[in-house]
Order: structure tokens, then sequence, then C-alpha cells
């Protein structure tokens, strides 16, 4: 531990996502219902608002502000922008009232409010029909917009244009750079379809992942395994769908967490009290287990591992690291067992796991493709761009977070020396072509 900082007031308070900023601090975005008191400076709305706080490096609170309406706003996720300042996105039950400009469309809609490098809101939008929406994740696009993911049980109405497929369905929704609905996608099965995490590829289309029970019926093309499932959908540019696979096994599987990886394939996280069945390879180890599944760019399984001890697991979050492995973060209750090397301090901790890196070639260098060419690769401060023909391009980080675009016309030089040593990607915006960088 470096440094740490409780921050609250006096009621609830709630951490949903917390990122690091392009100045070194960071930006945390949750829920609150507290009044002033504490570390609050404002009053709550109304029955919890979204609540934002940006840190120094140090951890010092530089600035807050609560976000809502007079009913309840439920806080998914932060996403630092291009501009300099945050994109928000949840699920509101409010009116017009405090921060809300727009009446709620059914019982809960999206709810995307932009807001400035000093936490002003610039624009908000609220999005649903006439029953259910819930926004579970969302991301700046390469273009300057957004892509909303969350599922829905709306028919046609409000800013629904398609009847839903079953009893839940995913509902991803495209944003241009000011909040307007470019195109949307109602995608699901006959029963509940859950999405909990969305995120841009580098060809330029978007990879889904969450909850599944639905057999073969409306866009699912894989009968159900077991009571749930993992299920994967890859979509184009315009939201067509490329490809999915459902995974399980025979019993509960529940994914939290989807991320494209370096070589281009898909790592999955979240937790199965599956046995060996299906796609599962190793019984469980206890009640739940955290289990992990890669897979490549076309959404075949690689490898999947079972990790857990003999009581309840769950995995949430997972990032690939510099050398090519995983940082996991979920909780656990078990004791020392299986995988577990340590006692529970308490009814749930907080277990992380670090898994060793994949062995595959990670480095090309140089990288010439498509009339492109980037140097030096790896590089621990700058990489210069040649290109034939005039491009735009966007660098992303291994999470997929867009941290710069850039328009360049023969050569162009992309400055690195301020972002961590690790993995990066440059994304040639008219082509989708990925190119993957080394910083070290």
């Amino acid at each position: 531990i470096q440094w740490q900082n409780t921050i609250g007031g006096n009621q609830y308070d709630y951490v949903a996502s917390i990122k690091q900023t392009a100045s070194g601090g960071y930006i945390l975005g949750g829920i609150s219902g507290s009044d002033i008191s504490g570390d609050k400076t404002e009053n709550c709305w109304g029955y919890s608002d979204y609540w934002v706080v940006k840190l120094d490096s140090s951890g010092v609170i530089q600035w807050q502000n609560t976000i809502g309406g007079n009913n309840f706003d439920d806080f998914s996720d932060i996403v630092p922008t291009t501009d300099g300042g945050y994109i928000l996105g949840g699920t509101s039950h409010s009116n017009i009232s405090g921060d809300k400009t727009e009446n709620s469309l059914g019982d809960n809609d999206y709810w995307v409010v932009k807001i400035n490098a000093t936490g002003d809101i610039q624009w908000q939008n609220t999005l649903g029909g006439n029953d259910s929406d819930d926004l579970n994740s969302l991301q700046q696009t390469a273009d300057g917009g957004y892509i909303l993911g969350g599922s829905s049980y709306s028919t046609i109405s409000g800013d629904k244009t398609e009847n839903g497929i079953g009893r839940l369905d995913y509902w991803v929704v495209k944003l241009d750079s000011i909040g307007v609905i470019e195109w949307q996608n109602t995608i699901g099965g006959d029963e509940y379809d859950d999405l909990v995490s969305i995120q841009q590829t580098v060809d330029g289309g978007y990879i889904l992942g969450g909850y599944s029970d639905s057999n073969i019926s409306g866009d699912k093309t894989e009968i159900g395994i077991g009571d749930g499932d993992y299920w994967v959908v890859k979509l184009d540019a315009s939201g067509g769908i490329q490809w999915q696979n459902t995974i399980g096994g025979d019993n509960y599987d529940q994914l939290n967490s989807i991320k494209q990886t370096s070589d281009g394939g898909y790592f999955l996280a979240g937790y199965s009290d599956s046995f060996i069945s299906g796609d599962k390879t190793e019984n469980s180890w206890g009640d739940t287990d955290y289990w992990v599944v890669k897979l490549n760019a076309l959404g075949e399984i690689m490898w999947q591992k079972t990790i857990g001890g003999n009581d309840r697991e769950e995995l949430y979050a997972l990032q690939q690291t510099a050398d090519n492995g995983y940082i996991l973060g979920g909780s656990s209750r078990s004791n020392i067992s299986g995988d577990k090397t340590g006692n529970s301090k308490g009814i749930n901790d907080y277990w992380v796991i670090k898994l060793a890196p994949e062995l595959v070639p990670t480095i090309e260098v140089p990288t010439a493709h498509m009339g492109v060419l980037l140097y030096p690769n790896p590089t621990s401060d700058a990489l210069f761009v040649h290109c034939e023909a005039a491009t735009t391009i966007c660098l992303r980080n291994a999470t997929g977070q867009i941290l710069s675009t850039q328009h360049i016309q023969g050569q162009g030089k992309i400055d690195l020396l301020s972002y961590p040593d690790g993995i990066y990607f440059l994304v040639e915006m008219e082509t989708g072509i990925g190119h993957k960088i080394l910083k070290n």
C-alpha cells in the first residue's frame, strides 16, 4: 500500500468505477445517499445520486459533483474523454428535478451525462422505453461518439425502436459526440439476456458480454447449456451481429467483464458453480469460483481456468497487464483450500489474483501494414508514423480507452512519454486496422 483515502458522508456511498486520468490523478464515479457531511459538499438530490470525485496523484480530493434528480439514480461507469472531460453512465428513475432535464420514459432509463474537466455538466440524455432499461457499460468510440450497453424490458416506445425478443434483452445504443442516437440494436432470445460489458474493438466493431438463459430463438443461435451461461456477441461497426458464442457448464455461470486482448482475442471474467460439463473443463472447488475464459479473435475457446476455494468466490474485474498476464479482482469467503493460500479475514474479503503471461509473441518490430510504418516499436517516449495516404489514427490503451486522436499526412509523431509502460494500440479510423505498440 502506497496510500489510501476513505471518502464519504453520513449515509451510503459506493464507488462503482475508478480510472486513472492523463494528469496522473484519478476519477471516481459512484452512488451517494449522503447529504453535506464528511467529504460531501452537496446535499443529495433524491434517494441516491451519481457522485463524481476527482483525486490528485496522492489521493487528495480536487473537486466533486453530486448529480441527480428527485428519485433513484444508480451509477454504473465513468470514462475519461479525449477533450479532457468525462462521460458518466447509469440508470435513472428520476423525473425533471435537480440536474435531470428530462422526465423518465418508463420505470428505469439509461442516463448519460457528459461533464467537462472540472465536473460541470455539458449535456445529458435520458434514453429508454416504457419499461425498465438499465445501463451497465459505456465507452467513448474512435469517432468521438459513445457506445452504450445494458439491458431492456421495453417494447417499441420512447427511444426504443424494436420490441423485446424475450423477457429481458441486450440493448446497445450508439450516440454521436453530443449524445444524439445514431443507431441501436435489441439483441436476445426467448428468456433473460443481461448485457454487463461492452467495448469497441480494434476493427471498429464491438464486443458484448453478459448472461443468458435463452435457448435457440430470436438472435440466439445456440441452446442454453445450464441454468445460465456466458453469452458473447461480436458486432460490426453498424451494430450487426458477426458471431456469437454461448459458453457454460451444467449449472449457473455469470459473466461480469470482457476485454479485448493484445493478440486480438478476448478475455472473459466471471464466476461459475458448474462442474465438468458443456464448456467447463474443471470442477468447481466450492460454492462458486472465479472462471476465466480466453477466446481467439473468432470467439473460439483457447483456454480456461477455474480458480477458487471451498466456499464462495465472485470475480468482477479484470485487466490485461503490461507483461501480457492478467490481474483479477473479486470477493472470497473461503479459507485455505483449493487455490486459496490465505484464510478469510471476515465474511467476504477482496481477493486479487495475478495470472502469468500467455506464451505468445507480443512484439512486432517494426510494424508495417497497409502502407503504414511505425517505429521504434517497442518505444520509451515517442512513436513515429509514416503513411502512404492521409489517415486519422487514434491511440488506445489495453482496455480500449481512447487516449488521443490525430490526423496524419505523410509523417507524424505520437507522444507516449506521459503514459505508463504497457501495451497500446494505434487504430486507423478509416479502415479499423489496429497496430500493437509496446512502451517500456
